[in-house]
C-alpha cells in the first residue's frame, strides 16, 4: 500500500509542477510582449525562410521596410510603399483552407484508383 501512495503523490507533484510552469510561461510571455512595444515602430509581418533566418516587414513612421534578419546581422532589403503591401491568404496572412473542398478532392482521388 505504501508504494501506491508514493506513486500517487509523485504523480500529483508532477501535475502541480507542470501546471505552475504553464502559468509562469503564460505570464512571462505577456510581459515580453509589453516590453517590445514601441511608439514609433511596429512589426507588421514576419516569415521564417530558413534556420535562424527570417524576413520581416516593419513600419517605421510612414516607411515600410522589408528586412532580412539573420543570427549575425539585419539587412534592409527593400523599402515598400503602402500600395505594395497586399495581404496574401486569409486573415492575418494565414492561408484559408476549405475542408469540404479538400475532402471532396481526396474522395475523388480514391474513386479514381
Amino acid at each position: 500500500m505504501p508504494g501506491v501512495f508514493t506513486g500517487f503523490v509523485t504523480f500529483l507533484m508532477a501535475a502541480v509542477i507542470i501546471y505552475l510552469s504553464y502559468l509562469c510561461s503564460k505570464y512571462m510571455g505577456k510581459g515580453m510582449v509589453r516590453t517590445s512595444r514601441s511608439r514609433y515602430m511596429r512589426m507588421l509581418d514576419q516569415m521564417i525562410v530558413g534556420q535562424n533566418r527570417t524576413l520581416a516587414v516593419v513600419q517605421a513612421g510612414d516607411r515600410y521596410l522589408l528586412l532580412g534578419v539573420g543570427p549575425e546581422r539585419i539587412d534592409m532589403l527593400l523599402e515598400l510603399s503602402e500600395e505594395e503591401l497586399i495581404p496574401i491568404g486569409g486573415e492575418d496572412g494565414e492561408q484559408t483552407v476549405d475542408f469540404g473542398r479538400l475532402l471532396s478532392k481526396i474522395g475523388r482521388k480514391k474513386d479514381e484508383e
